[in-house]
């Protein structure tokens, strides 16, 4: 199930790039501010397919396989969907937390026969996980300061914004230069900045408006998901480095990929109006 999510999550960001590719050498059709809707439909379920359903896959996996785990006075007990399990603690001989946080920051239990116990554990919030383990498993409280664990606990512990919400980032920002080109566009064919309504109606110009917005909203998708990928595997190469900085590390690439899109992305589509 891990490979398998992993695999999802490893499909989706070559997908990203795939389209990034297709858009900047090839661009498909529907992508551009006055294409016919039929284009527009099909490059949204392109869109779609390629980057939400490995993602949607992720989720499902997640929820498929999502577990209880109990810290009890000698035994730890975990419980699955129609399976339990209970582990003493003396039987665990060590900790073993995942190398690469994919599809997210986990660990493995060691056994006495030497092999890991059949499932492992992935966790969002691992520092809880740990702490809890530590007074029955003190060999649990180095793997706290792990790479893999301290990545992943910076993630769950950075505070995400209103700005950083996708409805926010991607479909309310988008509108900003949707209405600065949509009036530019009607000045230029129309005349005015009501030029289309008067000439073909409302449907006509709202249509027109749409399309606009549909372009700069899927070339700011591509755009942060470019600088996104970018800066987690930036973050986890120097969290990897230097561990006990994983929090900075995490707020920077934050801010990172916040300056690109809120401040880099307007002044590259302000370029042809300075030149």
């Amino acid at each position: 199930m891990r490979l398998l999510a992993t695999a999802a999550q490893l499909l989706s960001a070559a997908n990203l790039l795939y389209l990034v590719d297709r858009f900047l050498f090839d661009p498909p059709m529907g992508l551009e501010p006055l294409a016919p809707l039929k284009p527009v439909l099909w490059l949204a379920l392109l869109m779609g397919a390629l980057l939400l359903l490995p993602r949607a896959l992720v989720g499902l996996l997640r929820r498929f396989t999502s577990a209880t785990l109990l810290v009890e006075p000698g035994r730890l007990v975990l419980q699955l969907r129609g399976v339990r399990f209970e582990i003493p603690t003396e039987s665990i001989t060590g900790l073993e937390p995942w190398k690469l946080p994919l599809p997210g920051s986990g660990l493995a239990l060691r056994m006495k026969s030497g092999r890991r116990f059949e499932y492992h554990l992935q966790v969002a919030d691992p520092t809880a996980l740990l702490n809890a383990l530590t007074p029955q498993l003190p060999l649990a409280a180095p793997v706290t300061g792990h790479a893999g664990s301290r990545f992943g606990q910076a993630r769950h512990d950075w505070r995400r914004r209103f700005w950083d919400k996708p409805a926010f980032k991607f479909g309310l920002f988008p509108l900003l230069p949707t209405a600065i080109m949509f009036r530019a566009h009607q000045y230029i064919t129309f005349g005015g900045p009501f030029g289309e309504y008067q000439v073909s109606g409302l449907a006509a110009y709202l249509k027109t408006f749409a399309g606009f917005w549909h372009t700069f909203a899927i070339g700011l998708v591509m755009f942060a998901g470019v600088w996104r990928l970018a800066a987690e595997l930036l973050a986890f190469a120097l969290t990897w480095v230097l561990p006990s900085r994983a929090h900075g590390i995490r707020r920077a690439a934050e801010w990172l990929c916040r300056l690109v899109y809120y401040v880099g992305a307007p002044a590259i589509m302000a370029q042809p109006f300075l030149g």
